[in-house]
């Protein structure tokens, strides 16, 4: 007899084992996302498994292109390419700015190459945008992943320092050979009003206000993050709306998870698609829809999901390209920048900024670990 099925837990394998449940048990993408995970096991190094956190990349992925892609394991669909991180043949400081999931890999990668790294959070604790995944049962993994990359970053020498804010004075400061500017994105509230009252919680923030939640709750936006919000919500046994203004919910899930994601919409959700929301009040939202009639939907709490916005006014305050032309005036040489996410990339030259021949964003992505090979 044999098991399978979002296996992560070595404690969890050996119970079912030791129980007689099954005789054997078998690991898929446990074994994509961290292909080391029998070997930590063996060897008591449990704590460095990196988790698969169930989130279908893998087989959307496959479904889409043929290919092999993981959220946590950037080596897999590429080990033609090599899948050791080799040292650098010059050792260089780097500086990394955020203690994102992005930022800690990015570290943790460039300690791997024998670079000296320093990476500075602004908050009190690491994790950025992964914090918020605590306060919901089946994303727990995801909030793990942030302690799990902590953990391999710190062990692979990074120097980290949290309530340190990396500013054009701090980097210029610490005269680093490469910055690797990581610092997110922020919640996107726009200037609906009521949407800054007391009974609005940012979704981001659920985690830290889950006591403040009614049993009646309206959920404004219906992106991925929302239709989680809302599914948990509706789990706990509370009654659940969803706003959408478009006409189908959660187009940024991917197309393993969405099928099964809008299923337990079904269970536990009232949904009003095709509503733009326009007053946000005590007694809930005051939406339109196409017919431009207004309706309310009833809600005591708000929780504000309309997606993120990444922090690019942080790269425009440290005003990279002057900090860098100093430091490469100072060391005589071009100084990389790399920013982590969709938005730009700048490296090697100074003065130029890497975009479509169109002037939009390329939506650059380096493989995280690959992201040294020329420094």
């Amino acid at each position: 007899m044999a098991t399978i099925g979002a296996l992560n837990s070595p404690e969890q394998m050996e119970e079912i084992i030791a129980s007689g449940k099954a005789d054997v048990v078998y690991m898929a993408r446990a074994l994509l996302a961290d292909p080391y995970l029998p070997r930590k096991v063996t060897e008591n190094r449990e704590q460095e498994i990196v988790k698969c956190l169930r989130c279908f990349t893998c087989m959307a992925e496959r479904a889409a292109t043929s290919t092999r892609r993981c959220t946590v394991n950037p080596l897999i669909g590429r080990e033609i390419e090599g899948d050791e991180v080799a040292p650098a043949p010059v050792k260089k400081k780097v500086l990394v700015a955020g203690g994102g999931p992005g930022g800690l890999y990015a570290a943790y990668t460039a300690a791997r190459r024998c670079h000296q790294v320093i990476l500075c959070e602004k908050e009190d604790k690491l994790g950025g945008i992964l914090k918020s995944e605590q306060a919901l049962p089946f994303k727990h993994e995801m909030y793990e992943l942030a302690g799990t990359y902590e953990l391999l970053a710190r062990q692979a020498g990074v120097e980290i320092r949290t309530n340190t804010e990396v500013t054009k004075e701090y980097a210029k400061k610490e005269n680093a050979d490469a910055l690797i500017i990581a610092v997110g994105s922020r919640p996107l509230v726009p200037p609906i009003p009521g949407l800054d009252g007391e009974n609005v919680i940012i979704v981001n923030n659920y985690y830290l206000e889950k006591d403040k939640v009614t049993d009646d709750v309206v959920v404004f936006g219906g992106g991925l993050a929302g239709c989680e919000c809302a599914i948990h919500l509706g789990m706990e046994g509370k009654r659940v709306h969803l706003v959408e203004m478009r006409d189908e919910l959660a187009p940024d899930a991917n197309v393993r998870h969405r099928p099964l994601l809008l299923k337990e919409i079904e269970k536990y959700v009232t949904v009003h698609t095709g509503c733009r929301g326009l007053e946000v009040t005590k007694e809930g939202i005051l939406c339109e829809n196409k017919e431009a009639q207004k309706l309310l939907v009833p809600g005591s709490t708000v929780i504000c999901a309309l997606g993120q916005r990444s922090r690019t006014d942080v790269v425009e305050e440290l005003n990279v390209l002057e900090v860098c032309r100093e430091a490469a005036e100072e060391k005589a040489d071009d100084i990389p920048y790399y920013f982590m996410g969709h938005h730009a990339f700048i490296a090697k030259k100074c003065d130029e900024r890497f975009r479509r021949e169109d002037g939009k964003c390329g939506n650059i992505i380096y493989s995280k670990e690959k992201l040294f090979k020329k420094c």
